[in-house]
């Protein structure tokens, strides 16, 4: 019985962590601005280059986005705008949306 109930356990405890806490590995999940430009559910490791410098950086999605100054995420990174932040990167190029 006490067998039973551990083996029990373990599947529930990891059926849970299966179906409850995956999310998808495709996409952020909700919109990041650059400037004026507003992209919706971008795909994660996916780059994004902006239509001008002076980049404002929006970012309500749940993952990090890497700022780059070179165009085509080339070049060094120069910031970090985390999950439900902004920053202005004067300097900013594009942007690379992290896991």
């Amino acid at each position: 019985m006490r067998r039973l109930v551990r083996t029990l356990g373990i599947l529930g405890g990891s059926t849970l962590l299966t179906l409850g806490l995956t999310q998808s590995a495709n996409a952020a999940v909700g919109k990041l601005h650059l400037g004026q430009r507003v992209i919706t559910d971008p795909a994660r490791q996916s780059c994004h280059t902006a239509p001008a410098l002076n980049l404002m950086v929006t970012n309500y999605t749940n993952s990090p986005v890497a700022v780059f100054d070179q165009p085509g995420c080339g070049g060094n990174v120069i910031g970090m705008v985390w999950p439900v932040n902004n920053g202005f990167f004067p300097r900013g190029w594009s942007v690379r949306v992290m896991q």
